[in-house]
Parts: C-alpha cells; sequence; structure tokens
C-alpha cells in the first residue's frame, strides 16, 4: 500500500462528501433537500466503520514502516471516524435515569421529560423504549415539556401511540417545534392525538396531584408562556413550561419553581463553546440543571431527542426524576 495515497484518500474523502452534502442542500431541489439530509446522515454515516478500519490498518502499516507521523495522524482520522459514529448512531439511542430533589415545601416524585422530536429520525420504536423505561419507575407523575416532533412523515396518533401502555398518570405541555418554530406546525394533529392517548394538556391549566399544584404554561417563541390566573391562596408550586427563559413569568409570585428542556443540554457538549452556542439562545445562558434567578429556580432537562444536527456527544438523553420536598 502506498501510504501517501492512503493517507491522502482519508483526508479527502470527508470533505468530498461534505461539500457534496452542503452543495445538494444548497443547490438541490427544495423538495428532496429532506430525503439528502436524512440520507447524508442515515447511510453516508455508516461509511465511518469501514473509513476507520481502513485508517488503523493504515496506521498499522505506517507504523511498521517507521513512519510515525503518519502512523498517528490516521489514527486520529480514526478515532474522530468512531467518535462520528459513536454521536450518530449510540449515544443518541440510549437513556439515562437521573435523580434530583427540589425543596419546594410539598412532596411529589415526578419523571420528568422533554423534548422526543419523534419524526424524521427517531419513530415509533423510540417512543416505546422511552415509555418502557419510564414504566419501570416509581413515580407520581410523568411530565413532559414540550417538543414532542420533527418533521414527522407519519400519522400522530401511530407514532406515539405506545403512550397509551404509559402506567402513570401524564400531563404536558407544548414546544416551539410543535408550534412551528422553526419546522412543521404539528399543534392541529398533535393536541387530538395525545389526548387520544390519555394526555393531559395543561397549558393555561392548573392540575392537582397528590396535593401538588402545577401549572402548564406553553412555548415563550408562540407568546404562550403566561401563567394561568391562580389566587394567592391556591398558589402553583411548581410550573411546567418548555423554554427556561419562561423564568421570568414567575417574577412577582411566590412560585419556586419551573420545570422546562428546549437547551437538549447543548446535545454535543463540547467545554466552553458548548456553553457559547447555548448563550446565543436562551437569555440566561441555561445548558442543563438547576438554575437559581433571585428567588426564582428552573431545573433544565437535557431532554431525550436531538434537532439539527441527529447527534448527541458526551450529553446523553435523559430521563430526570424530580424528588419535590
Amino acid at each position: 500500500m502506498n501510504l501517501a495515497i492512503a493517507r491522502s484518500t482519508l483526508v479527502f474523502f470527508p470533505m468530498i462528501c461534505v461539500a457534496l452534502f452542503v452543495a445538494l442542500m444548497a443547490f438541490g431541489p427544495a423538495a428532496q433537500k429532506l430525503n439528502i439530509y436524512g440520507f447524508f446522515f442515515n447511510v453516508c454515516f455508516w461509511l465511518t466503520i469501514p473509513y476507520a478500519v481502513i485508517a488503523i490498518v493504515t496506521g498499522w502499516l505506517a507504523a511498521r514502516a517507521g513512519r510515525w507521523a503518519t502512523c498517528i495522524f490516521v489514527l486520529i482520522l480514526a478515532l474522530l471516524a468512531t467518535i462520528a459514529f459513536y454521536s450518530r448512531f449510540v449515544e443518541p439511542k440510549r437513556i439515562v435515569i437521573r435523580e434530583h430533589t427540589l425543596q419546594v415545601g410539598t412532596s411529589l416524585r415526578i419523571a420528568f421529560i422533554a423534548d422526543m422530536h419523534i419524526g424524521f429520525f427517531d419513530g415509533k420504536e423510540r417512543v416505546q423504549q422511552i415509555v418502557d423505561e419510564l414504566n419501570r419507575l416509581q413515580v407520581d407523575v410523568v411530565a413532559v415539556g414540550g417538543d414532542w416532533t420533527y418533521e414527522p412523515t407519519e400519522p400522530l396518533t401511530e407514532l406515539l401511540s405506545p403512550l397509551a401502555q404509559l402506567k402513570h398518570r401524564i400531563v404536558a405541555v407544548l414546544g416551539n417545534h410543535d408550534e412551528g418554530l422553526p419546522g412543521m406546525r404539528v399543534v392541529e394533529q398533535l393536541e387530538p392525538a395525545l389526548r387520544q392517548l390519555r394526555v393531559e394538556l395543561i397549558e393555561g391549566k392548573i392540575v392537582i396531584i397528590d396535593g401538588v399544584r402545577i401549572a402548564g404554561i406553553g412555548d415563550r417563541f408562540a407568546e404562550k408562556d403566561k401563567l394561568p390566573l391562580f389566587e394567592v391562596a391556591n398558589t402553583p408550586h411548581v410550573v411546567l413550561g418548555h423554554n427556561p427563559d419562561s423564568i421570568d413569568r414567575l417574577h412577582g409570585t411566590k412560585i419556586p419553581l419551573l420545570l422546562a428542556g428546549h437547551t437538549h443540554g447543548g446535545q454535543i457538549n463540547v467545554p466552553i463553546f458548548t456553553d457559547w452556542i447555548l448563550s446565543r439562545f436562551t437569555n440566561g445562558k441555561y445548558k442543563e440543571g438547576l438554575y437559581s434567578d433571585g428567588n426564582y429556580r428552573v431545573f433544565v432537562t437535557a431532554g431525550l431527542g436531538t434537532v439539527g444536527l441527529p447527534l448527541r456527544l458526551f450529553q446523553p438523553p435523559v430521563i430526570d426524576i424530580i424528588n419535590l420536598r
């Protein structure tokens, strides 16, 4: 094997693939762009496996020939290809469970999820996986913080049908992608589908679960994140929303906590860079976890799905167990 040719091929092949993808997305037929996008991330990303194997073999041959610089370089390429495969096909399919205890003056155990983005890259099988995980948990209620969908091409009642198997009560609000901000607006199809599957939509409402009052607010981009009316004596203990910036809706009230999603924890969690990106998308520079704004707090889940790039790296999908105390 000519090591120089092999090294050049390993360098230029991914560059050509990316350039072709960008050109097709920029100049290809508008009606086919979603298919081009899917082909690149579903089919072309599988090429990372033979690419990594070829890079490893090239590195081994370079080491035998004493070409250590070439060996190290192509092994780095093999590592990058492996990371690309993992971030596309492994980590996004995981689900981790994390527990948190938050003080609000009353007790409830909530399984909090958001940002499933069922549709183009994840379908019914992913919903089934999420429901199976939720059914293994001992919780009082499941709360969903919006962004159910992402460019769905099948009927939502069918895509989300495993929700009917959920053994827990489930309350929910919608997110910006459900509202078509950006993407396909699916509210008119999503709301009846969720009701048919026994999901309680609580936007603009207050529900009481084991004595705990939970208020629902809609998406901030859709200007639907106003609190429902309530008497001071019946102040909600927690608000379920989508965008963590909606914490400003708590100002002037005695509501201590907002549960939100929206950020995905950055999806690709690179120190400094991810924080910088998220600082451009949320006023409060939210990523994941608990944040304080004076006397108010917002808990931000990293969510379960992906949007834009269907990749997750060092930020696995999560179900957050919120123990209210």
